[in-house]
């Protein structure tokens, strides 16, 4: 994982970590945040180390399971726990992890299954 994307992830935690701290009764509690973590953390790795990430299909076919649970996750949350900000950067970011495999990526790849 790069510095950048490294960055970018902890930027995301962060903000969703704060909403809770500043909210009496937050949407969603530090252990969901910590599974958006693990879903996250899991995509990046996966594209990262394997083989196939040169088959931009195979790409594809990852960010589409990322997106759907994200959409599930969210969806727990009435739609509450990934923000209009938040989605810009979750976008970014898989975006970067999309660069790093080698792949130029022009339009936002997640918009066909995206409900957040």
């Amino acid at each position: 994982m790069t510095q950048e994307i490294e960055d970018k992830k902890k930027y995301l935690l962060h903000w969703m970590y704060d909403f809770i701290e500043d909210d009496d009764e937050p949407a969603y509690l530090k252990s969901d945040v910590e599974e958006f973590d693990q879903i996250i953390s899991s995509f990046i790795k996966m594209v990262g180390e394997s083989d196939d990430r040169a088959d931009f299909c195979w790409i594809s076919a990852t960010v589409e399971a990322l997106v759907k649970n994200l959409n599930q996750l969210n969806l727990k949350h009435e739609q509450q726990l990934i923000e209009t900000d938040q989605c810009e950067d979750i976008c970014q970011l898989i975006r970067l992890v999309i660069e790093k495999a080698g792949h130029e990526c022009a339009t936002d790849i997640t918009a066909e299954w995206r409900e957040w």
